[in-house]
């Protein structure tokens, strides 16, 4: 048995339920806007998390969650391990502006395990081996400054990640716009509301293309808001 004594903060959970595959699917093609939308533009990243590289394929999978020590990629390396085929990693770094924690090898790696993408509120490095790798990077930005290998951490614990908490095995969408987070038990009924929320603004482009300029906000709408009009 080892006398190593237990460090708090530093914890891996090796299992956790993932949202279930047609869950994920029913995600596959929309945008990440409508999903914000239907979702009272709640458990939607901070705007600094984009696309590092474009064009990004569709980011979609499930949140497999790591907590690091900002500026440290240890317990990223360990997630790559973990991480079964359709994972997303969402590493959580506190926004850290100075040290990557992400680059080129790792994104090879989790590529060749078939890792859906990562997802990260701090810098990552490497663009240009990421983008030949074909691999979904969200991150707040690029640096060439690398990360350190010595920190604690946590796998597959809620995190809060660009200011929304992720719980493992959640469904992560990404696109040109951002990411979203949708809570797998919640699937369906988003998936439903954004088909609504499609058809709706369907049919506000059908009233554009026949010359109708103004969807809602009528002088009428407005006055009942409070507004004055002087001619």
């Amino acid at each position: 048995m080892s006398t190593v004594k237990k460090k708090p903060g530093f914890t891996i959970v090796r299992d956790f339920e993932r949202a279930d595959a047609d869950s994920i699917a029913l995600f596959s093609g929309l945008a990440s806007a409508n999903v914000s939308d239907v979702q009272g533009r709640q458990n939607t990243l901070d705007y600094r998390i984009k696309p590092i590289y474009h064009p990004m394929p569709q980011l979609l999978g499930t949140a497999l969650t790591v907590k690091a020590r900002p500026g440290d990629n240890m317990v990223a390396f360990k997630a790559i391990e973990m991480a079964q085929p359709g994972d997303v990693i969402v590493v959580a770094g506190s926004f850290e502006s100075t040290l990557s924690v992400w680059g080129g090898i790792m994104s090879g790696m989790a590529k060749k395990k078939g890792i859906a993408g990562l997802v990260t509120d701090s810098l990552v490095r490497d663009v240009n081996q990421i983008r030949e790798f074909d691999f979904p990077t969200f991150a707040t930005g690029l640096t060439p400054t690398g990360p350190t290998k010595e920190g604690s951490g946590e796998i597959n614990t809620p995190v809060s990640c660009g200011g929304v908490v992720v719980m493992p095995g959640d469904i992560i969408l990404g696109d040109e716009d951002g990411v979203v987070v949708i809570r797998k038990e919640e699937a369906r009924d988003v998936h439903q509301r954004v088909l609504d929320r499609i058809e709706l603004e369907n049919s506000w482009l059908e009233r554009i293309e026949r010359g109708e300029l103004f969807l809602m906000d009528s002088d009428e709408d407005l006055q009942a808001r409070g507004a004055t009009f002087l001619d």
